[in-house]
């Protein structure tokens, strides 16, 4: 079984469309997309227009849940634009999707096991995040089992083999290549390049992962970001790096 792994579009259609596009001619047999759909000063609503409009199998993401809040007053930037561009029932449909998928084996969740926000391949070192070790991956797991586990978050594209001989693989992101989180630990996540990533795995005896970084209009989408007012996704959707 060929299966397509996506994560993190955050509004951007035309880097979904062109990865939709690459994905077909990889002839792979299901998609599953790990969340954080819509949010970003992009293009929410045709975003998820096109996601229900597929039959690939979709993870809640932590942005995706909270654009299930009844008001957007207390939501982010990113999240409040859109929150305003998504009808009741877009925003209803992100807010209730699945935390968790398995599908030939492999499990997918968004961030970590039982907690969307928390990295599960990295950790914040001086304002940046970088990769842990295997041995703390492994603790927060929490028993988590099988011999593929797919995850998000971190928009950054990995590949870990754990002790049990289980792979972990984050696909990077489609739509962010990079941002900066004012959270406590303060930080930035960033890919180093505009492209859109995303992943093919090959079940069979072994497990065979392909990582894939395509070009698409990145400038159309900075310049989509600025027009809305973000110049920081602007940069960040043009070079692939954070803005200090």
């Amino acid at each position: 079984m060929r299966l397509g792994v996506i994560a993190d579009i955050h509004g951007n259609l035309l880097a979904l469309e062109a990865v939709l596009e690459r994905l077909q001619s990889h002839a792979v047999d299901s998609v599953v997309n790990l969340g954080d759909c819509a949010s970003g000063p992009l293009w929410p609503a045709e975003t998820v227009a096109l996601l229900r409009a597929t039959t690939m199998l979709h993870v809640r993401g932590n942005h995706d849940r909270a654009l299930g809040a009844t008001s957007p007053e207390r939501l982010g930037q990113s999240d409040r634009f859109a929150w305003e561009h998504l009808a009741p029932t877009d925003r209803d449909w992100l807010s209730t999707l699945p935390t968790t998928q398995v599908v030939a084996g492999a499990h997918g969740f968004h961030a970590s096991p039982g907690d969307d926000e928390a990295y599960l391949m990295e950790s914040v070192a001086d304002r940046r995040l970088l990769p842990d070790a295997p041995d703390t991956v492994e603790a927060r797991l929490l028993g988590v089992e099988g011999r593929l586990l797919l995850c998000g978050h971190s928009h950054l594209p990995r590949l870990l083999r754990l002790s049990t001989g289980a792979l972990v693989v984050n696909p990077g992101s489609v739509g962010c290549p990079a941002y900066r989180d004012d959270k406590p630990p303060a930080h930035i996540s960033e890919s180093g390049s505009p492209h859109a990533r995303f992943a093919v795995v090959t079940l069979s005896p072994t497990v065979t992962v392909e990582h894939h970084a395509i070009a698409y209009d990145w400038n159309l989408a900075a310049a989509r970001a600025s027009q809305n007012g973000r110049d920081d996704w602007a940069h960040a959707l043009a070079t692939g790096t954070a803005r200090a």
